[in-house]
């Protein structure tokens, strides 16, 4: 794996508080739910303008919306195509490019309990990105980050060459943007500061 310098210009986490969104049109912010909100939330926090590529993963995605929809299939034999097109996967990153006008590419992954991992991995390999998790079961969380790759940049992705164990989950990644670890570790992967500055 080929080492890349980047900067982390911005992050945002929130974790099972309401998110206040009070920023977004009433029209839209009406439709939605706890998990699109934390996601806009950190999104609209840690974007710093421009048009970074979008890149957004969640495990499970918005779950309750989904647990809904099924249950209206059983019981009605229907379900509701606004219902629909809030639930599926790219949801949220698709709205805030939509409100932003952002026209640059996004990407949407689930990657069981690497999700995190394979998200901030796939944002770190584009130039320019935004990157948001947002996941709903076991409580709402979520956390965006926006990064550029820089040749003197502050930090380091680099190959997990020592095959250190993972340290890979959303809280592993929040205490080390909050500096409480030295490095965020995957199987694959390890980002860490860069040492040759």
């Amino acid at each position: 794996m080929k080492e890349i310098n980047f900067d982390i210009k911005k992050f945002s986490y929130i974790i099972g508080e309401e998110a206040d969104v009070s920023f977004i049109p009433m029209m839209l912010r009406r439709k939605l739910n706890k998990f699109g909100r934390a996601g806009l939330y950190t999104l609209y926090n840690a974007y710093c303008g421009g048009s970074p590529d979008l890149v957004f993963s969640s495990c499970y995605g918005d779950f309750d919306r989904v647990v809904k929809l099924i249950a209206q299939r059983n019981e009605d034999g229907e379900v509701s195509p606004a219902g629909f097109s809030s639930s599926v996967h790219n949801a949220t990153i698709g709205l805030f490019s939509l409100l932003e006008g952002i026209k640059t590419s996004y990407n949407s992954i689930s990657a069981g309990d690497k999700t995190v991992s394979a998200g901030f991995l796939e944002s770190l390999l584009s130039k320019n990105s935004l990157y948001c998790y947002t996941e709903s079961v076991g409580g709402i969380k979520s956390l965006s980050i926006e990064t550029e790759q820089n040749d003197k940049g502050k930090f380091l992705l680099c190959e997990n060459s020592e095959n250190l164990p993972p340290q890979d989950k959303f809280e592993d990644l929040v205490e080390f943007l909050n500096g409480k670890k030295d490095s965020f570790i995957s199987d694959l992967y390890m980002v860490k500061k860069n040492e040759n500055l």
